[in-house]
This record gives C-alpha cells, sequence and structure tokens, in this order.
C-alpha cells in the first residue's frame, strides 16, 4: 500500500452525561511513506484525537483509519510497534540519566544490547548529544532534553514518528537546529513524518504536505504553496512610488485593461495590483500608464502569501 496513512471518513465522538463531544467529524487523510506532514489548527480542533487514533490509544467512533495498511481496531500492538510519539513533555525521567532513560525505554520494545547500543551511538552522534550521555536529564537545557526526547522516540526505529509542538518552549536558535533534526529524519533516515504544530513558519518550512483542522472538520489540505494559489488565486503586485499618490489613481490605472485587474491603494505612496491573467501581459502596460500620470515608481514586486496568510483565511482573521 502506498498510503502509510489512511483515514476514511473518520469520527470521534467523546460521550458526556450533558452533551456529547464531536472531536472529529468525518475526515479523510491520506499520507505517503516518506512525507513530512503538518497538522495545524487550534487548540481542541481534532489534531490530538486524530493521534491518539492513530497510535491505537483511543478507538474511533466512526469510519475507518489504517496504519501501515492495517485497520487501528484490528492490530493495535503491531502498529504501535512500528511508531513513534514525541509529546510535548519529553517524557523521560530526569533523575536518571539519557543513557539510562534509552535502556529502560527501549527495553519496552524488545530491543536487544548489542542494536541498541549500535543505535545509541548512531543517533547520539547524529543529534549531537553523545558528550551528554552520562548526565542527569534534569540537568540537560529544554533544547538539550528535547534531542534526548526524540532519540528516546527512535531507539527502537519505528517508521512513521508522530511530533506534537516538538519546538514548543525553545528559543529560536535551539528551534532552528531542531527543525535540522526533523530534516534529517526524513532525508537520511527517510522516516515518516506526523507533526501537530502552531508553528506556521516551521510547517511552512519543513512539510511536504499540510492540513488545517478547526472543529473536528478538515478545512484544507495540500502542499503549502498549492494552498496559497488556491487561496489568493489572482497574482498581486505592489507599486511604490517616490511620491503620493495623485487623487482617483487606482480608477485610472484600472481604466480600459478589460482583463479583470484590480487595483487598490494600500498607503499614499503604494498601490496594489491584482492580476487574472500573466503578469507578462498586464503589467508593463500599468507601469506605462503611470508613467504617463507623472508617476514616479520606484519599485514593482510581486507579493507572496505565506501559510500564515492562508491559515489567517481559513480561520476568518485578517490575514486575507
Amino acid at each position: 500500500m502506498d498510503d502509510i496513512i489512511d483515514i476514511k471518513d473518520l469520527v470521534k465522538v467523546y460521550a458526556s452525561k450533558k452533551q456529547n463531544v464531536v472531536a472529529l467529524n468525518k475526515i479523510n487523510l491520506h499520507l505517503k511513506k516518506g512525507m513530512i506532514f503538518s497538522f495545524l489548527g487550534p487548540n481542541g480542533a481534532g489534531k490530538t484525537t486524530t493521534v491518539r487514533v492513530l497510535s491505537c490509544l483511543v478507538e474511533p467512533t466512526g469510519g475507518e483509519a489504517y496504519v501501515f495498511g492495517k485497520n487501528v481496531l484490528d492490530d493495535p500492538v503491531g502498529i504501535r510497534s512500528r511508531i513513534g510519539v514525541l509529546t510535548e513533555n519529553h517524557g523521560m525521567y530526569e533523575r536518571m540519566t539519557v543513557k539510562e532513560n534509552l535502556e529502560f525505554f527501549s527495553s519496552f520494545y524488545g530491543v536487544d544490547k548489542e542494536t541498541l547500543a549500535s543505535r545509541m551511538r548512531d543517533l547520539l552522534s547524529a543529534f549531537n548529544l553523545a558528550d551528554r550521555l552520562n548526565d542527569k536529564v534534569g540537568t540537560l537545557s529544554k533544547g538539550l532534553k528535547q534531542r534526548a526526547a526524540l532519540i528516546k522516540t527512535l531507539v527502537h526505529d519505528p517508521e512513521l514518528v508522530f511530533l506534537d509542538e516538538p519546538t514548543s518552549g525553545l528559543d529560536p536558535k535551539a528551534s532552528a537546529e531542531f527543525r535540522d533534526y526533523i530534516r534529517l529524519l526524513g532525508k537520511e533516515y527517510h522516516k515518516t513524518i506526523f507533526m501537530c504544530t502552531h508553528n506556521l513558519v516551521e510547517a511552512q518550512k519543513l512539510s511536504d504536505l499540510v492540513a488545517i483542522i478547526d472543529k473536528g472538520t478538515i478545512k484544507k489540505i495540500g502542499p503549502p504553496a498549492e494552498l496559497e494559489k488556491q487561496l489568493f488565486e489572482a497574482v498581486t503586485f505592489k507599486v511604490v512610488s517616490a511620491r503620493e499618490l495623485p487623487a482617483g489613481i487606482e480608477a485610472k490605472i484600472g481604466e480600459g485593461n478589460g482583463d479583470g485587474t484590480k487595483v487598490t491603494v494600500a498607503s499614499p505612496t503604494e498601490l496594489n495590483v491584482f492580476l487574472s491573467k500573466p503578469e507578462a501581459e498586464v503589467m508593463p502596460g500599468i507601469v506605462k500608464k503611470l508613467v504617463q500620470l507623472d508617476v514616479p515608481v520606484v519599485q514593482v514586486a510581486k507579493v507572496s502569501h505565506s501559510l500564515e496568510d492562508v491559515y489567517l483565511k481559513l480561520m476568518g482573521g485578517d490575514g486575507a
């Protein structure tokens, strides 16, 4: 099976005496091997519930969820043996050393001593933690604890790795380093990554595929660049003048184009031009009109939209 994760109309309802809570409402998701996937959404949107279903910790109410081609209801033990989960809380014993933690947690997966020693050497070297092997976890900085926790997640060589807010609470330098380690997991270790995050910049930099979920429903899914194209169909250019623009300039520039071009004033010295045709067909004529109107153009630049713009637009924010 090509899909390492295959979710079909997945529903999860938490029963309550007062009112049932629909955590997941018929979501669909297909994730191929080797992808880095980011799951975006506010707290309570359904991200954690999805991970709990896929890691066989809770049963779905309806629909189907397959991991490695196996239904989560049919082979939970087999699925768990092939996944790794890094929670927001590192989950290690702070009074034990890094080595003691790795030995302890690997024992749950039946990793023999020789294999564990080899994996520890490899992972500690790859994630620059070899010199802290015998340090107690409680003495490490948050960034180093997170690295140790990632190694703990990998000691049994899982094929699929779930990361929950992996850079939360890290300083900018530690966050950038940890993003490099996530890339390393994908490129060098060929892991499939399922990452829940609030960090939109992180998701844009790392992800092959992103999904935005809210109130248990996936609102959009696709590669970051593709989502930007879908939600911001018109190409936008910013035109900057050296002096204040004349009154009514937007109407004068828009006149006679007949191509769906829209011009708006962004500031006393800036115009936004929204194109529905290729820029090569439209922008030279617009710049020529500006010159004819004695507007001293100092900059013409294409405006790029970010994943943050996509997220805010879907969530009703002002990032459109």
